[in-house]
């Protein structure tokens, strides 16, 4: 008698290999968390591709605030796409309660500057001017009118980074002379 192979073969030994992985003794709600905690990394240093060069990506709590408004969709869409992967309805529900809770919040904080200061002002500033930079750095412009306006913003973000650094630096000088108790 030969073997007969059923068109569901294939997806039945992609499943169980898949359930032999080392995910399947991991909670389906902890790998949920795994992936947003990691979404927010990701999505916090991926913001900094716009920066010009290394040294203007300073972290800020802009940064922070804008990974998380990111982040937080993400839950409630990971819980939206795939139901079947999380079992308890109630705390799937309160999950992207959650999730749209910590989105609006996240919201709030980028839209008030809620905590940014004169340094963390300072700090959000330098990637946000270096985007301008690298931007008119590698466009290919055509038009005489808009080389101009790259290198006039150019000078002119360069010029305020190192303005914005300057202050940056003063300010830690006074931190650092003065006495402590």
């Amino acid at each position: 008698m030969t073997a007969t192979t059923h068109a569901g073969d294939g997806a039945h030994a992609a499943a169980t290999r898949h359930t032999g992985s080392r995910h399947a003794g991991m909670n389906p709600y902890a790998r949920l968390a795994a992936m947003v905690a990691l979404s927010f990394v990701a999505m916090f240093v991926l913001m900094y591709a716009m920066v010009d060069r290394y040294a203007n990506a300073v972290p800020n709590l802009n940064q922070v605030w804008m990974a998380g408004l990111m982040a937080a969709p993400m839950l409630v869409i990971e819980l939206a796409l795939m139901a079947a992967m999380y079992p308890n309805k109630k705390l799937n529900v309160a999950l992207a309660v959650l999730g749209i809770v910590l989105a609006a919040g996240f919201w709030f904080a980028i839209r008030e500057q809620t905590g940014i200061g004169d340094r963390q002002f300072l700090k959000s500033m330098i990637p946000h001017h270096a985007g301008a930079v690298l931007m008119c750095e590698r466009a290919s412009l055509a038009t005489r009118d808009a080389q101009r306006l790259c290198e006039s913003i150019v000078e002119s973000q360069q010029a305020e980074i190192e303005l914005m650094r300057a202050l940056l630096a003063r300010e830690d000088a006074m931190a650092n002379a003065k006495p402590r108790p």
